[in-house]
């Protein structure tokens, strides 16, 4: 993989689901090429890519649409780089099931177009949660919306709590059953850039970019 890293020449535009911000950030530090982000659902970006606009990798927070762009031979090299936890963080009460009553508001990601929006929305229906729904348009948005009080609390991505050192007293980690795994798949997408952005996706594969996705908050 050194060799092929080395190669890496021009910067990879990469198209990268919001809940993966933080996470990239740090990773792009030790891979030896420039990365130009640029960040927002997975189904947006999916849209984007279909449409035409020049990515080289797509790190979706699905494995829906990744496969779909394979599929349609746009994309080769499909990888999960990560498994996604939700978690519900909340202004002020005990976070958890019995949080989620009539007289709150829950901030989620566009179930449509975003992996944690359509996780968010399954726990909800399983729970029997009355809670007012304020969609965004991905969990960047979400987690906003609580911050600012706009929300009294959000479904977001583990890593999000994380990278922010939200105490763990403010949130509540959604159990695994109330919702589908979120497999987390990146692709290359066709293009004059593949060797690179292969490198790229070796290089997410690697024991050093695991081990940071895991202390990043994802499985």
């Amino acid at each position: 993989m050194a060799a092929a890293l080395a190669t890496v020449g021009e910067p990879l535009r990469v198209a990268v689901a919001s809940n993966f911000q933080t996470a990239l950030a740090s990773l792009e530090t030790r891979f030896p090429g420039e990365l130009v982000a640029t960040y927002g659902s997975s189904g947006l970006l999916y849209a984007q890519i279909v449409q035409g606009r020049g990515f080289d990798v797509f790190l979706s927070a699905d494995a829906e649409r990744p496969r779909a762009l394979v599929d349609d031979d746009r994309a080769t090299s499909p990888i999960v780089y990560a498994t996604g936890q939700l978690v519900l963080v909340v202004n002020r009460g005990e976070p958890g099931a019995r949080w989620l009553s009539a007289d709150k508001r829950v901030a989620l990601a566009n179930p449509e177009t975003a992996p944690y929006g359509r996780a968010a929305s399954e726990a909800m229906q399983r729970l029997g949660s009355e809670a007012k729904r304020i969609n965004g348009l991905n969990v960047a948005q979400a987690f906003h919306f609580a911050a600012s009080g706009a929300a009294d609390g959000a479904f977001v991505a583990r890593a999000q709590v994380v990278a922010r050192d939200i105490p763990a007293e403010r949130y509540w980690r959604v159990p695994a059953h109330l919702y589908a795994p979120i497999e987390q798949v990146g692709v290359v997408v066709v293009g004059p850039n593949e060797s690179s952005a292969r490198a790229f996706l070796d290089y997410l594969g690697g024991a050093y970019a695991r081990d940071l996705i895991r202390k990043a908050g994802y499985r």
